[in-house]
């Protein structure tokens, strides 16, 4: 189940990422809240952020440098 018109979501408790973080975050069993084409929205908390600072070097790299969103 998809959040309707979730381009419209500004809140502070929603994280929004790329398709490669979203896809990572999915296999970790974080639920998909919405998209947005190809950006991924996901629901923000103690467990998200905990994943997302401890995030495989590979994608941590390319978050950092700006390759991906993130």
């Amino acid at each position: 189940m998809f959040v309707v018109n979730s381009k419209d979501l500004k809140f502070s408790n929603i994280y929004t990422c790329g398709e490669m973080i979203g896809n990572f975050l999915l296999s970790e069993g974080f639920p998909l809240l919405g998209r947005d084409g190809k950006k991924m929205k996901f629901a923000r908390n103690e467990r998200l952020e905990k994943v997302l600072n401890h995030l495989p070097a590979k994608l941590n790299l390319l978050r950092k440098v700006g390759l991906i969103d993130g």
